[in-house]
């Protein structure tokens, strides 16, 4: 699953450079079929969908205007992913026990 966010946050990544090229809706699907395949932590998973669902959405503005508004969607989704791998990277056993 961290893979799977990590080439996703990488697409994000491309897709606020370059919002003409990179479609957002492929990584959005790749996600529902991760979350169905692996489950959801919390509702992490679902949390950046749904911050890619606005992403995608703010992609023309971005492009054509490139105001805060549609940078701010793009950070989010980003910040959404960067939890989501956080929270399936390997974390010390900090139990003393």
């Amino acid at each position: 699953m961290k893979e799977i966010l990590q080439q996703v946050k990488e697409k994000l990544e491309n897709a606020y450079s370059n919002p003409e090229s990179v479609e957002l809706e492929q990584c959005i699907r790749q996600l529902q079929e991760a979350k169905e395949q692996y489950g959801d932590k919390g509702t992490m998973i679902k949390n950046a969908i749904t911050a890619l669902e606005q992403a995608k959405n703010s992609q023309p503005e971005l492009e054509h205007a490139g105001t805060i508004s549609s940078s701010a969607a793009f950070g989010q989704a980003y910040n959404a992913l960067e939890h989501a791998i956080e929270s399936f990277s390997d974390t010390k056993n900090n139990d003393p026990f």
